[in-house]
């Protein structure tokens, strides 16, 4: 039985709704130009689901420049496109511990929850990032589809057309949003 938020009114996420923030396209890690040209390579693969493919190269990226967020994030990623869920769960685990404040192992690990009920702990993922108040694109589209899981597995349905409609501000075309 999901629990209640204790005002029911209000979106989750009401204190970033309200307040001023920034999306942006902005590159905010650099790497060495060894990596950022495998990453020119993977990211492509990864998006096109080879997740063989791209986790190969990954983890070349990693062996070149180790405990990188992003890096260990997307090597999750490709090991997800091979349905290797738990592998990836655990270096997603490993990243949250190593960086509490990375957006997306919060927002993967708050999907993780609520996919087995665990409403209250998913909340606590998701509940820091309301204060942030710049995104990268990439990480608005992660946490503006988290909430909107979070707010059907727990049938907030008017909570999710909000979100889903914020989430449509900045890029109304996002391919992301097709239904």
């Amino acid at each position: 039985m999901p629990r209640k938020r204790k005002d029911s009114t209000q979106p989750i996420g009401m204190a970033l709704l309200q307040s001023d923030f920034v999306v942006n396209n902005a590159q905010r890690i650099l790497h060495t130009p060894e990596v950022e040209k495998i990453l020119d390579k993977a990211m492509p693969l990864l998006r096109a689901r080879k997740g063989a493919q791209a986790e190969r190269l990954f983890r070349k990226a990693i062996a070149l420049k180790p405990i990188q967020p992003d890096l260990l994030n997307n090597l999750a990623s490709s090991l997800i496109a091979q349905e290797r869920n738990d592998e990836a769960t655990t270096i997603i685990e490993a990243i949250h511990i190593l960086f509490p404040d990375y957006l997306f192992a919060r927002t993967t690990l708050a999907i993780t929850a609520l996919r087995v009920g665990n409403f209250e702990q998913a909340s606590e993922f998701l509940a820091p990032l309301f204060s942030q108040r710049e995104f990268h694109i990439s990480e608005y589209d992660a946490l503006c589809s988290a909430v909107i899981e979070y707010c059907i597995y727990t049938r907030q349905y008017p909570d999710a057309r909000v979100w889903l409609d914020v989430w449509a501000g900045p890029n109304p075309e996002n391919p992301k949003m097709e239904f």
